[in-house]
């Protein structure tokens, strides 16, 4: 398929930014199905302490020879004075009878944190590594526990951590194996992250679970002159977007508000020589946003951090149907609106 060069301009002329004040467009409702893999998204709670002592259960599952995606997002206490050597990340034990091969990939982040604007850069990054990663494998023999993939950090004294990451994993067998999601002292033990009894505790808001998707799938026309809500939150118009959970932890939100780092992937007919328009819904408490985007199949690229006002726009190529992928990373807020020129 010929494609046209990228165009990662973002405009600022006043003009442009009043396209998304929606007096002349309408903002339709859209239904959407689901695809892809199993994803763990595990962020409530997204705010506890840990230090070189701790160890946390976030959240476990079963493994079979389907890939499971996991994403985690979470600042991290320090007491203020913690230097120590702590990890985040995800074990695996073989519970089965034969040697379990474990295929995986991953992306991570840790940094000090500020509750800020700043992570959704470290976010975006992190997807678009993911995207990009190289596969690994490990073999676990019959009983055996490892901490397959983890991110480690050192707390800077007088300053809280910051850490994100996405990872994917599957195994060679259907039963038996399973794994967990943790955060602990580096000196922790896949051993001991299984004597873990319970997972800790949601505390409301947040989503922690798991889900029947990775993917959510739409088709739009780029001759229509309505305008497209994606990651919807709160659910108002859109049909469908976040149905396919399977199990959300006692105490969490019972949805993935804002899909965050899933793909939607958006199928465009009567694409040829249109330009895609992409715009966060602006508001007093979101001044910054980002995301992670791919076009036509091509690389995975980070859209360049905007601020009120400002939108991405991307050329669709010459062909009639075009493909565009997008992913909301950690740190942002929901509902980006999608319109055609």
């Amino acid at each position: 398929m010929k494609r046209s060069n990228l165009i990662r301009f973002i405009f600022t002329i006043l003009p442009l930014c009043l396209f998304f004040s929606f007096t002349s467009y309408a903002l339709t409702g859209s239904t959407f199905s689901s695809s892809g893999n199993h994803l763990i998204y595990v962020n409530n709670p997204e705010s506890f302490g840990l230090n070189s002592g701790d160890l946390i259960y976030l959240y476990g599952t079963d493994l079979d020879n389907s890939y499971k995606d996991v994403e985690f997002y979470h600042h991290l206490y320090n007491s203020w004075s913690n230097a120590g050597a702590c990890r985040v990340g995800v074990a695996i034990t073989n519970k089965g009878s034969e040697p379990a091969i474990i295929t995986y990939k991953g992306s991570c982040t840790a940094t000090l944190d500020g509750y800020n604007f700043a992570v959704i850069e470290d976010t975006a990054q992190v997807l678009k590594n993911f995207q990009n990663a190289e596969y690994q494998t490990v073999t676990l023999n019959p009983g055996e526990k490892k901490i397959v993939w983890s991110d480690d950090f050192r707390f800077t004294p007088g300053f809280s951590e910051f850490v994100y990451g996405r990872a994917q994993f599957k195994s060679n067998q259907n039963s038996g194996v399973r794994m967990r999601v943790f955060a602990a002292g580096q000196t922790k033990t896949a051993e001991e992250v299984f004597k873990e009894p319970l997972p800790i505790k949601g505390v409301g808001y947040g989503f922690c679970g798991e889900l029947s998707y990775s993917e959510k799938n739409i088709t739009l026309d780029a001759d229509s002159s309505n305008n497209t809500n994606l990651c919807e939150w709160p659910q108002s118009l859109n049909t469908y977007e976040y149905d396919g959970v399977v199990k959300s932890k006692t105490g969490a939100s019972k949805y993935h508000a804002g899909n965050y780092g899933v793909v939607y992937n958006m199928t465009i007919n009567n694409a040829a020589n249109k330009k895609i328009i992409i715009s966060p819904k602006w508001s007093q408490d979101r001044s910054y946003a980002t995301l992670v985007y791919s076009v036509n199949n091509g690389p995975w690229i980070v859209g360049e951090k905007i601020t009120t006002g400002m939108f991405w726009i991307e050329e669709l190529g010459y062909e009639q149907i075009a493909n565009v992928k997008f992913m909301l990373p950690g740190g942002n807020c929901g509902n980006y609106y999608v319109s055609f020129e």
